[in-house]
């Protein structure tokens, strides 16, 4: 299994970061690579992203796993139009939140993690992994961003 782990600190009480992750609407509105949600963000619940992948558009089915209010949300990733679920198997991701209830900033942890699917995949491990940092990245800046200027 392979995990791909990155965080950001946001200036802006756990709260105000849970509430922009976890309402479906708001996350699409922030998120850099999805353009809608539609579903719902309870654990158990499905959820169908769509997104854009460098030029591609594309879906993803996505069913909540974990819902810990104000700590963790995480979703499996159960089939995607962009390619990536044929490549891998097991694919899930989703953030952490760690911060005082009364502290005015937030530790946001993306995590990603699948299993190759195919001998070739293995091979490219090096370039997914840059790729998977890359975007957890941009989508913490994103974050960041949206609730830093909504807490002001």
């Amino acid at each position: 299994m392979t995990e791909i782990v990155d965080d950001l600190q946001v200036a802006a009480p756990v709260s105000a970061v849970w509430d922009a992750i976890a309402d479906p609407a708001r996350h699409a509105h922030w998120h850099p690579f999805v353009t809608a949600i539609t579903g719902r963000h309870d654990e158990g619940a499905t959820r169908s992203c769509e997104v854009i992948v460098g030029r591609k558009r594309g879906r993803t089915e996505e069913r909540c796993l974990q819902r810990d209010e104000q700590q963790q949300i995480a979703w499996r990733i159960d089939s995607d139009t962009t390619g990536f679920s044929k490549m891998v198997s097991d694919w899930r991701a989703g953030f952490r939140l760690a911060g005082a209830p009364q502290a005015e900033a937030t530790t946001v942890t993306a995590f990603s993690s699948f299993a190759p699917a195919k001998p070739l995949v293995r091979l490219a491990m090096p370039l997914i992994r840059r790729r998977f940092h890359h975007t957890q990245r941009a989508i913490l800046a994103a974050l960041k961003r949206h609730v830093e200027s909504q807490h002001r």
